[in-house]
């Protein structure tokens, strides 16, 4: 009798647990959320600038990567957006959005932002600051961690400018030297790079630095030295 009555509690136990398991995972579903992936190597923002592009580029594409908590579904299921803080951005002229869908069968996806080049952004920097916001099929996902930098929130600075990396003293200086403009942009034109914000490993930094002291050597065979805006020779570490 005894041990009926305990393959009795431990089925009802079990029971317990199940329903326990079902109800957690139909709330974890009823409450789908949203947010960008940013993680420790990905940065809080984009400085995006025309200037070191030939005249003729007059749109380019920036993307967002999103991410969902929960499962996926299959259904395309809606993102929104919301554009707040400072932004001196204009919708339809300075910038326009992709579809904000995350698409079926999907946790991830890539929304594009169509930047326009527009008089005035050479002497100006143009804001553009998203924030998720709640849609009919998201929530905003979480926010910051002491690790991670927030995910709800995503800046692209837009200009026509070739302005300083706000990462060249803490990060690029060592590999590259002391800042200019003539040099940034060369550097820009020999590796082909447009974004230096972020990460870049070991490896990269020593084939460009490789890259761009050999085409600063064939240019002075040529020309002599390069000299920058101040008057001052180009020259890498």
């Amino acid at each position: 009798m005894k041990i009926n009555i305990y393959i009795i509690l431990v089925l009802f136990s079990s029971l317990l647990s199940l329903n326990g398991c079902k109800e957690k995972r139909l709330m974890f579903e009823e409450a789908p959320a949203v947010y960008f992936t940013k993680f420790i190597v990905d940065p809080d923002s984009v400085n995006y600038s025309f200037g070191i592009r030939p005249v003729e580029i007059v749109t380019d594409t920036v993307y967002l990567t999103m991410r969902i908590m929960g499962n996926s579904t299959p259904a395309d299921r809606e993102i929104k957006l919301d554009v707040v803080g400072s932004s001196t951005a204009k919708a339809g002229y300075h910038y326009a959005l992709g579809p904000l869908v995350m698409p079926a069968n999907m946790f991830q996806t890539r929304i594009p932002v169509y930047l326009f080049r527009r008089p005035g952004m050479k002497d100006s920097i143009i804001s553009l600051n998203f924030k998720v916001a709640e849609s009919k099929d998201f929530k905003p996902g979480y926010g910051d961690i002491a690790y991670v930098k927030t995910r709800l929130e995503y800046k692209i600075n837009i200009d026509d400018q070739i302005l300083k990396p706000s990462n060249w003293e803490s990060s690029l200086a060592k590999t590259f030297g002391n800042f200019s403009v003539v040099k940034f942009r060369f550097l820009i034109e020999v590796t082909g790079r447009k974004i230096w914000t972020g990460l870049i490993g070991d490896g990269e930094r020593a084939n460009y630095v490789t890259d761009v002291k050999f085409a600063l050597y064939n240019y002075e065979k040529l020309h002599g030295p390069m000299l920058d805006e101040n008057g001052l020779a180009v020259t890498f570490p």
